[in-house]
């Protein structure tokens, strides 16, 4: 069975991509459910934070740092919301927390007064995209595999099961509330429970359960 309007119009609010591109207002939508978890990549921002070095990424942006003393560096700051024709050397890395930050307050005052972040951030506004995406192209750069944490922890459980009862023990059991869409709600749940997610991000995905449970119960 097809998606209804309403569950369609929920999952674009995740920004799922679809084929390497968000969806958007003019693209149909009519996947089934199995066909709605592979849309989504796992991206694991921890091992890409641990892996990819924040003055690496600095520099595939032009930015030539300077060492200032033993764990931060100095550069002109590449950042779209930094003032033109502002030369001085206001971003600043710290190798050692992995952590970049601009020191001019009207580059800050462009993002909201916000001056620092993480690799992973400074993708993200480098590229004006999302701190999914900008995750997805990072590991893309650099080469590194992402790999599904839920499915290695499932695979490293059914194995420690297996070696201490001949019977498989079954994963989650098919919760009622979600009907025909339970497989749908379980990756959602699993995703809503990643402690990367900003509140706002793990709001959407709590919302778009509720449409599930209500498109459940209306027999759609």
């Amino acid at each position: 069975m097809g998606i209804s309007f309403r569950l369609h119009s929920a999952i674009m609010s995740l920004a799922l991509p679809v084929g390497g591109r968000l969806l958007g207002s003019d693209q149909r939508l009519n996947p089934t459910s199995q066909e709605v978890i592979g849309m989504a990549e796992y991206v694991d921002f921890k091992t890409i934070k641990a892996e990819v070095p924040v003055e690496a990424v600095a520099a595939r942006y032009g930015v030539a740092l300077r060492r200032t003393n033993g764990s931060h560096e100095r550069g002109k700051c590449p950042l779209p919301t930094h003032p033109t024709g502002d030369d001085a050397k206001s971003f600043s890395v710290n190798v050692s927390k992995q952590v970049w930050i601009c020191h001019s307050t009207a580059c800050a005052k462009g993002r909201r007064g916000k001056r620092g972040g993480d690799v992973i951030e400074l993708v993200s506004v480098m590229e004006s995209c999302s701190l999914r995406e900008a995750g997805l192209r990072l590991a893309s750069w650099y080469g590194i595999e992402m790999t599904d944490g839920r499915n290695t922890e499932a695979k490293t459980t059914a194995q420690d099961a297996s070696s201490e009862q001949p019977e498989t023990t079954p994963a989650r059991a098919v919760d009622d509330r979600y009907g025909i869409y339970d497989p749908l709600a379980e990756w959602i749940e699993v995703r809503a429970a990643n402690e990367s997610l900003s509140q706002f991000e793990k709001a959407a995905y709590i919302a778009v359960l509720g449409q599930i449970e209500e498109l459940a119960k209306s027999g759609v």
